[in-house]
């Protein structure tokens, strides 16, 4: 079998699976994205820093935050200093969804660890990270 046809194969059916184990989230894991950079980062954190740290666009991000506070994930706080800006804050609500999804997350990662070992683990964190920071150079230069 063709190497690039077998890879194309494997990274698919990887991303498959990984998608399905948040198939449970109430919310769309592009909003669950938002909320993990809000309640994992330190504050105070912008529409922009977010769209920043998400590669989104303005629009984007403006219609994910809508979304979360219409659900009561988030709220927005005016900043004080810029009536214009606004901060966002992630609810209670949010903080439970998050630390929920992040124990089972992190169940589904003791489950590979165990299966695969710990060094072949951490070798497949490591490709992985360098495999996304080729591929966003990639699709910066098509841009």
């Amino acid at each position: 079998m063709d190497l690039l046809f077998e890879a194309n194969a494997a990274l698919s059916l990887f991303c498959k699976n990984y998608m399905e184990l948040k198939k449970g989230l109430p919310i769309r894991p592009s909003e669950m994205g938002v909320l993990n950079i809000i309640t994992g980062r330190p504050g105070p954190h912008t529409p922009v820093m977010v769209a920043q740290l998400l590669g989104v666009s303005k629009p984007m991000i403006t219609a994910l935050l809508t979304s979360l506070a219409e659900k009561d994930y988030i709220t927005k706080e005016p900043s004080k200093d810029d009536k214009r800006a606004y901060y966002i804050i992630p609810t209670e609500k949010a903080l439970a969804l998050v630390e929920s999804a992040k124990q089972e997350m992190d169940g589904h990662f003791s489950q590979m660890i165990d299966g695969m070992g710990q060094d072949n683990f951490e070798t497949l964190v490591r490709l992985a990270q360098m495999a996304n920071k080729l591929l966003e150079a990639d699709r910066g230069e098509r841009k």
